[in-house]
């Protein structure tokens, strides 16, 4: 099991709201995190912040802190049958009328797609929630934006994809406050119970 993972107890009897992802290196996460304040300075939007700067493979919504080793072992088994790889963003869009801006990927990596596939099965084998909607890889560059953001490509920014983690979205004064519960490397060497 992860080291970082919660131990079950009275004091963790709430709900934990969380999501597995994919964190991008620093060079890409300084890159992604430039963008991000430009477009939020041209659309009056909301940047995340820089520690913040993710792109999400499946959201979960509330989880019992209980249910938590259950996720660990997905994470576990799907992390070790995808390969790192490196995901390329090149294009921006908007969702919800334009409120919030993305950068995303022409060319979505196959590998990108294999992991998600599996992470949605394994999830929903063990009964866990899961979207409906396909998915879309991107990274959210801003919210509440008062006026449309951009659409089109941009210049590439690169990440090499080596490990997805479970995280918990806590509030804070601040905004949201992002916790890492767990983290799988992936390809084989992850089914050896290696985690970083």
């Amino acid at each position: 099991m992860s080291p970082t993972l919660p131990e079950p107890g009275p004091r963790d009897a709430s709900p934990l709201r969380v999501f597995v992802a994919l964190w991008p290196d620093a060079g890409a996460r300084d890159a992604l995190w430039a963008l991000a304040r430009d477009t939020a300075a041209q659309t009056g939007g909301r940047a995340p912040s820089a520690g913040n700067v993710h792109l999400t493979l499946a959201f979960l919504g509330d989880v019992a802190a209980a249910r938590v080793a259950a996720l660990d072992a997905i994470g576990l088994a799907v992390a070790a049958a995808v390969p790192p790889f490196t995901l390329t963003l090149d294009r921006v869009g908007a969702f919800g009328d334009g409120r919030i801006a993305w950068a995303g990927t022409s060319a979505p990596p196959r590998d990108l797609e294999r992991l998600v596939q599996s992470l949605t099965g394994a999830l929903a084998k063990e009964g866990f929630p899961t979207e409906r909607r396909a998915f879309h890889p991107h990274v959210t560059l801003a919210r509440h934006c008062r006026r449309p953001a951009g659409t089109g490509t941009l210049a590439p920014i690169a990440w090499r994809a080596e490990r997805i983690t479970l995280n918990a979205s806590e509030r804070s004064s601040g905004g949201p406050r992002y916790r890492e519960l767990g983290a799988w490397p992936l390809g084989p060497h992850a089914a050896d119970g290696t985690t970083s």
